[in-house]
């Protein structure tokens, strides 16, 4: 390690040590056990990157707000830092070491040298390989959501020219170029899409492709539930339009208890009118017993149990611990 580095590196340590980081431009706002400052730095290793095994490619993050992404990133082992480039890589460790990058402005770091406090919420919930963990400020809830490719993009035929080498982000474009004695058709990239139904969730086939997950919380309002939902692209509380959809949800949740769905005032997030086409005994009455005086008692909610399957409830006090978010694939 030149001087120059030592020299930044101690005046770093002696900060963190004397005054400790600040965490607020880290944690996800609500999370109080990720706020605690961190003292010292993880282990860095300068002038070297791994070139395979990305998972995700972030601009713009701090190194902390990196090393973070990695504990809360499933699969995650180590970072790449690219201080010039202004780019931090969240890393995965593959079969026979990672490949190596010589890169005099890189800094790597593994996981397993920093303090886990930083993955905040997360940092006893483990996910799914191709997921990461996610804190809801709203629902103060962690939950699983899908993040990258389970595999990297398939290319036979040809190799990345990527600078820092392929990535597995959805919908991210890798640069490729041919083996010899073959001739590129079309785009040159090669592109990881989001085509799974991943956990706790079902594909639903009708006149669009959804996917139909069921979300668990200590407690959500609906308006919450909601808000939930459309954090996700494309995602909002399910809308049964069609008795096809209603068998569905019917036959794949069907130890599920009461859960919103995108039903208020009589009309499904969609747009589109309630008709109760499902042949069943619904109390959508605007009144929630609970809270006979409130407004906004219109919020759907179904309950697979009892002789009304659909009924209303207040929207903005009233609590249930799931509901059934729709993704557009």
């Amino acid at each position: 390690m030149d001087i120059t580095k030592s020299v930044l590196l101690v005046v770093i340590n002696l900060f963190i040590i004397t005054r400790g980081f600040g965490m607020n431009d880290v944690c996800p706002t609500g999370d109080k056990s990720c706020m605690e400052p961190i003292f010292g730095l993880g282990l860095l290793k300068w002038d070297k990157c791994s070139k395979t095994g990305v998972l995700l490619r972030y601009q713009k993050l701090s190194l902390l707000q990196c090393v973070k992404e990695c504990f809360v990133t499933s699969q995650c082992t180590s970072i790449n830092f690219r201080q010039n480039w202004d780019v931090c890589e969240v890393v995965t460790a593959v079969t026979n070491s990672n490949d190596m990058d010589d890169d005099s402005k890189c800094v790597k770091s593994y996981i397993s040298s920093w303090e886990k406090s930083l993955a905040g919420k997360c940092v006893d919930h483990t996910c799914a390989a191709g997921s990461k963990c996610q804190f809801d400020h709203m629902t103060t809830n962690v939950v699983c959501i899908d993040a990258y490719c389970k595999d990297l993009p398939y290319i036979p035929n040809a190799k990345t020219v990527e600078h820092f080498g392929l990535q597995r982000q959805f919908n991210v474009e890798n640069k490729c170029a041919c083996h010899n004695n073959f001739k590129m058709q079309g785009r040159p990239f090669a592109v990881c899409q989001n085509t799974e139904c991943s956990s706790n969730g079902f594909q639903f086939d009708g006149e669009t492709t959804t996917c139909i997950k069921l979300v668990s919380t200590s407690g959500t309002t609906w308006k919450d539930a909601r808000k939930y939902c459309q954090q996700q692209e494309g995602g909002d509380l399910v809308s049964i339009t069609s008795k096809a959809k209603w068998d569905f949800i019917m036959g794949n949740f069907n130890s599920v208890g009461p859960v919103w769905i995108g039903l208020k005032d009589k009309k499904w997030m969609t747009g589109e009118s309630f008709n109760n086409i499902f042949g069943v005994t619904v109390q959508l009455n605007d009144y929630d017993g609970a809270y006979p005086s409130e407004v906004e008692n219109s919020c759907g909610l179904l309950v697979r149990w009892s002789s009304n399957k659909l009924q209303d409830e207040n929207c903005n006090i009233r609590k249930r611990t799931k509901f059934l978010c729709e993704i557009h694939m």
